[in-house]
């Protein structure tokens, strides 16, 4: 059991490092628990609050209060969720273009199939386009609903 008097200057000292790296912690950190070894015994878990800086890996020890370490880790959600939020927003839009670029891939296909083809956000080859092509009524309708939105 730790000294209660010892654990309280502690709480301090942790929440003034986390003040005065908010910045830091904001992009990283986490809260990890470990265990010790001794005469054969496991003790723990101890708890540390990690992160890098300037590309060292560095360390805050939180003690063995379970409750405390919660706090923290807590603390550093807190800290973290607008980026954990802007990194959700950023997977899904590039999930969103992956799937419009295959979804184009397709519909290209397919009007390549009658004779057209994309080229940027237009359909072009409606003037080279062989007449065979150009039989069906669905066509002919497509083709009178492009030709009234250009005018």
């Amino acid at each position: 059991m730790e000294n209660r008097d010892s654990v309280d200057q502690k709480r301090k000292t942790v929440r003034q490092h986390m003040t005065d790296h908010e910045s830091l912690l904001r992009q990283q950190g986490t809260v990890v628990e470990s265990w010790r070894w001794h005469k054969g015994r496991r003790l723990g878990p101890y708890y540390r609050l990690t992160y890098r800086l300037e590309g060292r890996q560095r360390s805050v020890y939180l003690g063995s209060d379970p409750q405390f370490a919660q706090e923290v880790r807590e603390a550093l959600q807190e800290l973290q969720s607008s980026l954990r939020q802007q990194r959700r927003f950023q997977q899904q839009r590039k999930a969103l273009r992956r799937e419009l670029a295959r979804r184009r891939a397709v519909w290209n296909h397919e009007l390549l199939g009658i004779g057209l083809y994309l080229k940027g956000s237009e359909i072009r080859g409606w003037r080279v386009r062989p007449q065979s092509a150009g039989s069906s009524p669905h066509h002919a309708t497509c083709q009178e609903t492009f030709q009234e939105e250009i005018e």
